[in-house]
């Protein structure tokens, strides 16, 4: 059976994974070269590394290995996809260090340490504001990486105008879960700025994990970022 790459161009004879860039096949029912399933490709950000992929069945990040979300091909929706691995989860490095380091708080934090660092005031005010920031990060890791799932739902979604870069706007969600408890939780997720929220609107079913010694600090799988 004869496949043309649809990523790459490359003639394939036989194989199920392309011989030049090692993407997956699509299949070539008629055996004439077409793949028949090229129209369903879909382009999906990761929301670990925001490298964006071209989806068949793909369901990790090409780059960073992080799972991707479930976005119809269609383009009509998006859905929780595969529900979160049991803890302790292997989070992507990248997504890591953009959460520690790359937040506006501990940017702005560093700008008052640093260049103040003979004065006293601006840099504990910059240790407060990196600690905060540090600690924010912290908590949204420790319930990516180990938090128990749940099943989520989104209450709304909708563009947060009261932040703003270049003349775009984030995303805010608003969603709920119950605890194994049975413990109603309700949470926002602010400053989302993946394209993929575009697809999504209330109702949708998220998968959510969270600590179940505090179910105040969860995430939603994958993340929304």
């Amino acid at each position: 059976m004869v496949t043309y790459c649809h990523k790459c161009g490359t003639k394939n004879i036989d194989k199920t994974h392309c011989s030049n860039c090692g993407a997956r096949l699509l299949t070539d029912i008629n055996n004439d070269g077409i793949p028949e399933m090229v129209q369903e490709i879909v382009p999906v950000e990761c929301p670990w590394c925001k490298t964006v992929n071209k989806v068949t069945t793909e369901t990790h990040c090409k780059s960073c290995g992080g799972p991707l979300p479930a976005v119809s091909h269609n383009n009509s929706g998006i859905n929780r996809g595969d529900m979160p691995p049991p803890p302790p989860r292997k989070l992507p490095e990248v997504y890591v260090k953009k959460l520690k380091y790359r937040s506006t708080l501990f940017i702005v934090g560093i700008i008052f340490i640093v260049p103040f660092i003979w004065s006293i005031i601006f840099p504990i005010i910059g240790f407060f504001l990196v600690r905060s920031a540090l600690r924010t990060a912290n908590r949204k890791i420790a319930a990516l990486e180990n938090g128990i799932k749940a099943e989520g739902e989104l209450i709304d979604i909708y563009k947060d105008t009261s932040e703003s870069v270049n003349g775009r706007h984030p995303w805010r969600l608003d969603y709920e879960f119950k605890t194994q408890n049975g413990e109603l939780i309700t949470a926002k997720k602010t400053g989302a700025w993946s394209n993929n929220n575009r697809h999504r609107k209330p109702g949708d079913k998220l998968w959510v994990v969270y600590l179940p010694e505090n179910p105040q600090i969860n995430a939603i799988w994958p993340p929304v970022d």
